[in-house]
């Protein structure tokens, strides 16, 4: 029963017109799934999905020394990008720990971040004390409705909506488009490996764009997507996610995400993330796929020569693999360039081999 605390997307109503299950996902109700978890992650894979992401924290950073500002507070390096390119990037504490991830958006006058819905409070309240002279931090996260179309049709299904195509739109970029009188926002990227887009929008054109998007999809094998589709299709990726992968008791080397953090500049959290790289103790993330049937669950043992060596993080069904597939924080120096590893399921322990990231080779690749 969902209560009338969680907050609603503009979406809520669409989701129980089309039958979906409605979970709390840090305190909004969402669909989980509508149909089928298995059949929706399919369908992203092979035609194009559609997703709710109106959840998501955007803040918005302004002023004549918001480049500076942003700059020390991510780990990435901005000074890559021009307007109308965007970056994935991390947030740390001052003990070199993932606060949070985002996307940062480079536009002509500002930045504007995308975090996650259950951070969103604590990176504004971080950010503000962080603040500068000539810098103003707003959250316009009420404001802005946000769908993710995911899939290898999903550029002919928007070209069908806005008023010019998006098929130059290159990865990690984005753009104004036109759509019943209004500017949106859509940007080229996704929570999923497939080529797909996000799509930003005012409130009050919102429903009439998901009408839109379904019409033209609907002879295309547009799918509804909820939570559960979008969990395994981000695990296929390899894609961490705040809470598994990341918290603010994993370091980025640990989390495998070294390569979004660059030492040539000055960030929160760069003095005490020095040496973290070269650590002995030091543990990393793993992918697995299991040899048994066996659902592995966060917090499951992982074992190697009798002996458990760190814990499984998460762990799904691939239907698009078809087999069980997870990520693990393990003891380097333990597994060492070891393969053949146990997941320990309830009471029995099951073969596992360790893989290289993504399980699913994406459609596009992260801009390192």
């Amino acid at each position: 029963m969902i209560t009338m605390e969680l907050k609603k997307t503009p979406f809520y109503q669409k989701h129980l017109e089309h039958k979906a299950k409605i979970v709390d996902y840090a305190g909004y109700a969402l669909a989980l799934e509508y149909k089928s978890i298995l059949g929706e992650a399919k369908a992203a894979r092979n035609t194009c999905g559609l997703f709710d992401a109106s959840h998501m924290g955007q803040l918005v950073i302004s002023g004549n020394k918001s480049f500076d500002f942003i700059q020390q507070a991510v780990t990435n390096d901005i000074s890559q990008l021009v307007p109308g390119q965007m970056q994935y990037n991390l947030f740390l504490n001052d003990k070199a720990k993932v606060l949070d991830d985002c996307m940062v958006y480079c536009r002509k006058d500002d930045f504007f971040c995308v975090v996650n819905a259950a951070n969103k409070e604590k990176v504004y309240n971080w950010l503000k004390q962080k603040k500068i002279s000539g810098v103003d931090i707003r959250d316009e996260s009420d404001g802005t409705a946000l769908l993710s179309l995911q899939g290898p049709v999903s550029s002919f299904l928007i070209d069908d909506v806005v008023e010019r195509k998006v098929s130059d739109l290159k990865y990690l970029s984005f753009e104004e488009f036109s759509f019943s009188g209004h500017k949106i926002v859509i940007s080229r990227s996704g929570y999923t490996g497939e080529d797909g887009f996000e799509i930003y929008l005012p409130w009050a054109k919102a429903l009439i764009f998901w009408d839109k998007i379904l019409e033209a999809g609907r002879d295309r094998g547009l799918t509804l997507c909820g939570l559960g589709a979008r969990d395994i299709l981000r695990i296929e990726a390899g894609y961490p996610l705040y809470g598994h992968e990341l918290s603010e008791d994993i370091d980025p080397y640990t989390a495998g995400l070294g390569w979004a953090v660059k030492l040539n500049k000055e960030f929160n959290g760069k003095k005490e993330l020095s040496g973290l790289k070269e650590k002995a103790s030091l543990q990393k993330r793993i992918g697995f796929v299991l040899k048994e049937r066996g659902l592995p669950r966060q917090g499951y043992g992982v074992f190697f020569n009798g002996s458990c060596i760190g814990r499984v993080s998460s762990g799904i069904f691939s239907p698009n693999l078809e087999q069980f597939i997870g990520m693990a924080f393990v003891d380097r120096n333990i597994l060492g360039s070891a393969k053949d590893i146990q997941i320990g399921i309830r009471d029995k322990l099951y073969k596992a081999e360790v893989v290289r990231f993504p399980f699913i080779q994406p459609r596009v690749k992260p801009s390192k």
